[in-house]
């Protein structure tokens, strides 16, 4: 009896226990990480031995689904006639609706919000791309607290929190994760950018049922533990792939060939989470799973917008408005809808709560539980006011921002009724200009603190780091003095576009060309010393092979380029490849860097003809693991 008083006592000692921060260096300890689960499940083997009834876990298992760009106004349940989302509307039906949540205007910023409870102006995340979309390590995820209190967790889909290995999502506290890790991928139909804890997967299939299925496997997977499932979607996201079939559907209902692709996405993905609904009920775990609804910002599609003003990207309402329902059989009243505000911010406290867990001491969190607001036992948002921004490089009153209240919000210089004008038609700020100036005064008191002490600016890329060596330094990591252009915006020479890094003045003929993530370039630096340079962190001093990804016309090679780091330098000259947009690969030689935080650059020594090269990328690998490391790229 004294032994099964101990297993007992460890088992309550999980479920109840309160997680406390851990010292961590570059990566946490996967040891740490697991340590609460090993002690769970030691318990219950040793009572499986003895024979003696094992303690049941009543957490309940929490599911957490984010669709990617989804509208508020894009479910059959708000008023859309042509869309079909039965399994999302139903949903709705069998638990409680917030028909007042609020996310950020853009993706990794409600993402960081979401698994830190913290506004992402805080977390190191301030862009959604340029390695601004790069969640610190300081930080502490809700994975890795329900990881510490004995969950098991488990992450599908778009992560964009960070590009290098050490920030991937099973370094942040989830045991299972297929993902990718940029904004969005390019190929829907056997996606191509897929890893599963950082090693790369081959899947068939459409991305939407890809994931599905990996979520519904988590979901099966015999193990008495609860679990913690991250769902994210990419969809409806660009670019917009989807059967024919959907879209010709739509396309028959008289919606516009973007947004009959869009609505066709949706009902794809509806259909999928109903797949996974199906699962969690044929497991028999339904009473005891917490199911939750949300998209990561406002709407693109605009066939149908609710009235609301505004879409992705902005902060009026219909940028960051989200549908968000929760259904936890016998705690969560089925169909009811409150106007109460949640915010993104919410979900990090309310999950702890339910998982009979408590954030670190000293953690400042601007999130507050749900959890009395969803059983109904307050009527009442916890929050006062809440804030969104937007800035490509870093947030000040100059921004895209907006504060609310219950009632007011104040958009800018703009003052609105929500309780009379929802839809933000009618600016009051003339005839309420005390409301106006003391909503902006604390805008202003609330943007100087949560921005005292960052930097806005990437995170170094790690370099030699055991997790990811060799490592790739892409263009869009990269400070320099030049332009911004696309592909589909060649050499733009109108209204110049802030550098990528910056707002210092344009100086040189760089151009930085967008081209989704790994197809980007550096080009039109032709000029002696224009350069491009990245801030890298070596992880050991050494000598480091240099490999230049890029692609260059016959007319246009024979120029020199010198990289450099440390003080020391190599040079090399351009080979044609097969054409401009043909990236290969250049071995450039070795190079000795020293450990710690640092520059490399590469700048123009000579160029032969409209520039020294479209440089898609720099590989960088330790010298003496040559041939035994594995790249990543294209």
């Amino acid at each position: 009896m004294a032994l099964q008083r101990f297993v007992h006592g460890c088992m309550a000692e999980v479920g109840c226990q309160v997680a406390r921060p851990s010292a961590r260096a570059s990566v946490r300890s996967c040891a740490a990480q697991r340590q609460t689960g090993i002690v769970a499940a030691l318990a219950l083997a040793v009572l499986s031995i003895l024979g003696l009834p094992a303690v049941a876990d009543t957490r309940p298992n929490i599911v957490l689904i984010v669709t990617d760009d989804q509208g508020w106004w894009d479910l059959g349940g708000h008023g859309n006639n042509d869309i079909e989302t039965p399994n999302l509307d139903r949903l709705a039906a069998e638990g409680v609706e917030l028909r007042r949540f609020y996310v950020q205007p853009v993706c990794a910023p409600t993402r960081a919000g979401l698994l830190t409870g913290r506004h992402y102006i805080r977390t190191g995340v301030y862009n959604t791309r340029f390695g601004g979309d790069t969640l610190h390590l300081r930080e502490r995820t809700i994975a890795e607290l329900l990881q510490d209190a004995g969950y098991r967790t488990g992450m599908f889909g778009k992560w964009h929190l960070g590009e290098y290995r050490r920030y991937h999502p099973d370094q942040r506290g989830f045991d299972e994760a297929i993902y990718f890790t940029a904004g969005h991928t390019e190929r829907y139909w056997e996606p191509d950018a897929l890893l599963r804890n950082g090693r790369r997967v081959h899947v068939r299939g459409h991305i939407t049922d890809v994931l599905t299925d990996a979520a519904s496997t988590f979901v099966r997977s015999r193990d008495d533990r609860p679990f913690f499932l991250y769902l994210a979607y990419n969809v409806p996201h660009t670019p917009l792939i989807v059967s024919d079939a959907l879209h010709e559907k739509y396309l028959g209902k008289g919606v516009a060939s973007a947004d009959a692709r869009i609505y066709g996405l949706l009902e794809q993905c509806d259909a999928t989470i109903g797949r996974l609904l199906g699962a969690i009920d044929a497991e028999g775990i339904r009473d005891r799973t917490a199911v939750f609804f949300i998209s990561d910002n406002g709407g693109v599609s605009r066939h149908f917008r609710a009235g609301l003003r505004g879409g992705k990207g902005s902060v009026y309402e219909g940028g960051v408005l989200s549908p968000f329902f929760a259904r936890w059989p016998g705690r969560f009243e089925p169909g009811r809808a409150t106007d109460a505000r949640g915010s993104h911010l919410d979900v990090f406290p309310t999950f702890l709560e339910m998982a009979g867990t408590a954030p670190p001491s000293g953690l400042a969190l601007d999130g507050k539980s749900l959890l009395p607001l969803l059983e109904g036992k307050t009527d009442l948002s916890p929050h006062e006011s809440l804030v969104h921004i937007w800035d490509r490089h870093r947030p000040s009153p100059n921004s895209r921002w907006a504060i609310a209240g219950p009632r007011f919000k104040l958009v800018g210089d703009e003052l609105y009724d929500l309780s009379a004008d929802p839809g933000e038609q009618q600016d009051i700020a003339a005839h309420q200009p005390e409301i106006a100036r003391s909503m902006r005064r604390d805008f202003l008191e609330w943007l100087d603190e949560a921005a005292s002490g960052q930097t806005f600016e990437p995170v170094p890329v790690p370099v030699g780091d055991e997790l990811e060596d060799p490592v790739d330094l892409m263009p869009s990591w990269a400070r320099h003095k030049g332009r911004h252009a696309s592909v589909v915006m060649p050499r733009h020479r109108g209204p110049v576009p802030p550098a990528p890094l910056g707002d210092q003045t344009v100086e040189e003929s760089t151009v930085y060309t967008f081209g989704a993530y790994y197809w980007d370039t550096i080009e039109g630096w032709r000029e002696p010393g224009e350069s491009v340079r990245w801030k890298i962190d070596v992880a050991q001093a050494g000598e480091y092979r240099i490999t230049l990804v890029y692609g260059c016309e016959h007319r246009d090679a024979g120029g020199e380029f010198a990289v450099s780091a440390g003080g020391a330098e190599l040079r090399g000259s351009v080979r044609p490849t097969a054409g401009r947009t043909f990236f290969e690969t250049h071995d450039a030689g070795t190079l000795q860097l020293p450990e710690g935080v640092g520059e490399l650059s590469v700048r123009v020594v000579s160029s032969q003809g409209r520039d020294l090269m479209a440089l898609n990328r720099l590989h960088i690998s330790r010298a003496d693991r040559d041939g035994l490391g594995h790249a990543g790229g294209l």
